[in-house]
């Protein structure tokens, strides 16, 4: 059995699941879709297909990684980098292991 490329899956499922999430909450907060797409470094068709469920939907998180995703909505509308938000993000899932849960051939359950 091959091991895990969690990149690919980062790439492919973890982040567009994040970024739909955070784009959901973005606009409960009065943002347009010119003001998400600067703030998440995405452009505008980007977070209309996200908005669409053309990307990112495949993947739903617990109600514990939800919340993070809440923190992490605010700390970007404060005016932190939403890469270095996203990258935390990635880590924690990464402690928790919900990517394992994700890749169908991953060794380390």
């Amino acid at each position: 059995m091959l091991n895990c490329l969690t990149q690919k899956v980062e790439l492919n499922y973890i982040i567009p699941a994040i970024r739909i999430n955070l784009i959901s909450l973005l606009e409960k907060r009065g943002l347009n879709d010119a003001d998400i797409s600067r703030k998440l470094n995405i452009t505008k068709a980007a977070v209309s297909q996200y908005k669409h469920k053309k990307r990112g939907h495949k993947i739903k998180f617990s109600k514990e990684i939800e919340k993070e995703i809440i923190k992490s909505a605010d700390s970007i509308l404060k005016g932190n980098s939403s890469n270095a938000e996203i990258n935390n993000l990635i880590k924690k899932l990464k402690k928790s292991r919900y990517i394992c849960l994700i890749c169908k051939e991953c060794e380390c359950k």
